[in-house]
């Protein structure tokens, strides 16, 4: 699989339901990465780490508990991110 650091992942622009959240993980997850936090996984709300968590699972089950149908974001803290390659008939799709 191919990744890039984090410091080269972009911020989203969008103000889509995630962006919050996900802007917020982009600042933090150096910090996370120092103080041990790699392969954990984390709820995070706004901009507050609302918890964490050993598994995917615990932490969509959580999730699932305290915002039912609101959006939060689910993300594992690695020292790299995963790159997503889309078929070339997706990119229309995606905001550049």
């Amino acid at each position: 699989m191919t990744t890039i650091p984090w410091s080269e992942v972009r911020e989203d622009t969008s103000g889509g339901p995630n962006s919050a959240e996900w802007n917020f993980f982009l600042r933090e997850v150096g910090r996370l990465l120092t103080e041990g936090y790699e392969g954990k996984w984390l709820l995070i709300k706004g901009e507050t780490i609302e918890g964490v968590w050993d598994t995917r699972e615990e932490a969509f089950a959580a999730a699932t508990e305290r915002y039912l149908r609101q959006p939060c974001l689910i993300q594992q803290v690695t020292a790299r991110a995963p790159v997503i390659r889309l078929p070339y008939r997706l990119w229309h799709l995606c905001p550049s």
